[in-house]
């Protein structure tokens, strides 16, 4: 049955089922029928310029990131202002996760998705895993293992594809080594970001980065185990469409409104604006 209030939400959340070794992750959309893909993913004419968007981007604006000394902390700021990227945002935080479910309201019930991901799966700004795919972003449309991706090790790093992939690692660590394996390339993996900016700490945001699937027009693909589900493990927290409206007032009683978790100028603005309209 759709979830239509806050209590009807933490009831099913207490009824989630713990797992040794893995953290909850959250992520809400108002449309059921949303498809778990970063943007970059959703439009094959931006996908073919990833990396002319990344680049482009950072020529336009540089003094705005002058701080960002990794592809990730370049791709987590580019997500923040709407670029596509191949980042797909998540929340530690379930009941912020239940907003971004409600926030579109519109004619179609939302969800929150529950991924339940294994310690190893997770990572940090500064694991090579999280370079390795960050710096995919800046690779051509053209970039592609599949006719490599079951070489030795030592064979794959000496590729052309692989020893571009290195270079653009290596300046941001120069210290890296060529020891890239196929599995790297090809993975998901949840990466913990840096509390950079305000809108991420109030949001307590998170990412999945997407490597690729053999070639850089097919994405790698979340673990189906990852998901948390009605037939895997009794949890549905689909979102009434007309329960929508009665759940932001809630959300907004307990803390959890557009000023808060957009604490940028022009958000304040609105929010006021229709609070006292």
């Amino acid at each position: 049955m759709p979830i239509s209030n806050i209590a009807d939400f933490v009831k099913g959340l207490q009824n989630i089922p713990k797992k040794r070794g893995h953290e909850l992750f959250f992520r809400g959309h108002d449309d059921v029928n949303y498809k778990l893909l970063p943007s970059i993913y959703r439009n094959k004419r931006l996908l073919n310029n990833e990396r002319n968007l990344f680049k482009e981007f950072i020529l336009r604006t540089p003094s705005d990131f002058l701080n960002e000394k990794s592809a990730l902390e370049k791709l987590v700021k580019m997500q923040h202002y709407g670029l596509p990227t191949r980042l797909l945002d998540l929340t530690t935080n379930p009941l912020v996760a239940l907003y971004f479910a409600c926030e579109g309201k519109g004619n179609r019930d939302g969800e929150v998705i529950i991924f339940q991901i294994p310690k190893q799966d997770i990572k940090y700004y500064d694991s090579n895993i999280v370079s390795i795919l960050s710096n995919i972003s800046k690779r051509p449309n053209t970039f592609n293992i599949e006719k490599i991706r079951k070489l030795s090790k030592p064979q794959f790093n000496g590729q052309d594809e692989i020893q571009h992939l290195i270079h653009e690692i290596k300046e941001e660590k120069s210290y890296f080594l060529p020891n890239i394996s196929p599995k790297d390339v090809e993975r998901v993996v949840a990466v913990k970001v840096k509390q950079s900016n305000k809108r991420i700490i109030k949001q307590s945001g998170t990412f999945l980065i997407f490597g690729i699937n053999g070639k850089k027009s097919k994405p790698a693909e979340i673990p189906e185990n990852w998901v948390l589900n009605q037939e895997t493990a009794g949890v549905n927290f689909k979102i009434d469409k007309n329960s929508k409206e009665n759940i932001l007032d809630e959300l907004n009683l307990v803390g959890i409104n557009e000023a808060t978790l957009f604490p940028e100028l022009e958000n304040q603005a609105k929010y006021l604006t229709r609070q006292y309209r």
